[in-house]
């Protein structure tokens, strides 16, 4: 337990347990035998039935007044040693009922300008998960309310990329999200049936992305055609500009990644028909599904909605970077790269990426002698197009890609011998 449990006396002071029974003759016998009655009720009170839910106090932080390990414990019935109002001035623990858990963790505003807030969500929904399928049944009723809070954690969106959703949060972006989580952790038929329902409720991309993994993880293709039927619906509704919620910018790409997981090659017409946004940007999910599904056909894709006016030069970068995943392969691809690079319009950060990343997009991990040729005629390219180049940015970007590749070459030639 680390340093040693002090036994409260009246007056709020104490004897460390260990003093007393390493210096027993250092101390008035009475007042030992009142300590060790004094002590009995707290070791009663220490120990709890099997099955009871942990006080929600036990874990809250120390606050100067009270000992965090008392804090949760039901004090002793009042003797003629301990006044009756000693006990009435004990705090009342926290409710542990499943709907009362729920009811703070709504009222809860977590900012991660306020770290206790984080703490004490994350308390609360330890708290719900320690009673396991007993709380399930409120879940339902709570999900079913569709209340719900997105967190500002201060970790970002860790795991959240290529349409990706983690499947366990260090700290969940949204309530929802964190009690779909718990039902998930929970497991058996009750938390199964209980983000099934939600799958076919949610309006949420990225919780039909996370329910559609989780129920994959728990029953695989149980629930692959609930699974595909909630991303089309979803990807049905009419489409709009980026959300200004952080949590929903990338809803297509969660629900794309979905069918695209699943090798369903069903919404082909029409990603390409909601290729650009009304605003005039890149649908970067249907983009992704467009390439996963199509392979080099995606070049032609990406060409048509390049000369598309409609595109600002701002918004081209998803469409040069699949290119460049056929660079050396693909003469369209090549062509269209080249444009890319020298556009004017293009940004430098984005034509410096592109050139560099010569060394990363396309080739699969780990390397191998048969990517060699590939490493070739990337070089080759190099090569030809830095001796024009008259761009500083494009310069410099062009001699990094040449020593990388030129590593990669190094690397798959001679392979590092197994690890035994």
């Amino acid at each position: 337990m680390g340093s040693p449990i002090s036994v409260r006396n009246r007056r709020g002071g104490g004897f460390p347990l260990d003093q007393i029974a390493m210096s027993p003759t250092r101390i008035v016998l009475p007042v030992l035998g009142a300590v060790v009655a004094f002590t009995a009720g707290y070791v009663v009170a220490l120990r709890r039935p099997a099955g009871e839910p942990r006080s929600a106090h036990a874990f809250e932080p120390r606050d100067g007044a009270r000992d965090p390990v008392v804090r949760g414990i039901r004090d002793p019935a009042p003797t003629s040693a301990a006044p009756a109002a000693a006990a009435d001035a004990a705090p009342a623990a926290a409710s542990t009922a499943p709907r009362d858990i729920l009811a703070r963790l709504a009222a809860l505003k977590v900012s991660a300008k306020q770290p206790k807030t984080i703490r004490q969500m994350l308390v609360e929904l330890e708290n719900l998960r320690a009673l396991g399928t007993a709380a399930l049944p409120a879940l339902r009723e709570f999900l079913a309310s569709a209340q719900d809070q997105d967190y500002d954690s201060g970790l970002g969106k860790p795991g959240f990329r290529d349409g990706q959703v983690p499947l366990d949060f260090a700290v969940p972006p949204s309530l929802r999200l964190g009690l779909l989580e718990l039902a998930k952790n929970i497991g058996g038929p009750l938390a199964e049936e209980l983000l099934a329902r939600e799958l076919k409720t949610t309006g949420r991309g990225v919780e039909a992305a996370y329910i559609a993994e989780a129920l994959q993880q728990i029953a695989p293709d149980k629930y692959r055609d609930a699974s595909l039927a909630a991303a089309r619906d979803l990807l049905a509704m009419p489409l709009s500009s980026a959300s200004k919620n952080p949590l929903d910018r990338s809803d297509r790409e969660y629900l794309y990644n979905i069918l695209a997981a699943a090798g369903d090659r069903s919404q082909v017409a029409q990603a390409q028909a909601q290729l650009l946004l009304p605003n005039g940007s890149v649908d970067r999910g249907a983009l992704r599904y467009l390439q996963q599904t199509l392979g080099e056909e995606a070049v032609a894709v990406a060409v048509r909605a390049w000369d598309d006016p409609r595109v600002p030069p701002t918004q081209k970068e998803p469409l040069a970077r699949i290119a460049l995943n056929y660079v050396g392969r693909n003469d369209r691809a090549d062509q269209l790269y080249q444009v890319a690079i020298n556009d004017p319009a293009m940004s430098p950060k984005d034509r410096q990426n592109l050139i560099e990343d010569l060394n990363q997009d396309g080739f699969p991990k780990p390397l191998s002698p048969a990517d060699v040729p590939l490493i070739q005629k990337r070089l080759a390219l190099i090569d030809q197009l830095a001796p024009k180049a008259t761009d500083s940015v494009n310069i410099a970007a062009f001699a990094e890609a040449k020593k990388d590749l030129l590593a990669m070459r190094e690397k798959a030639l001679r392979p590092p011998p197994p690890k035994k």
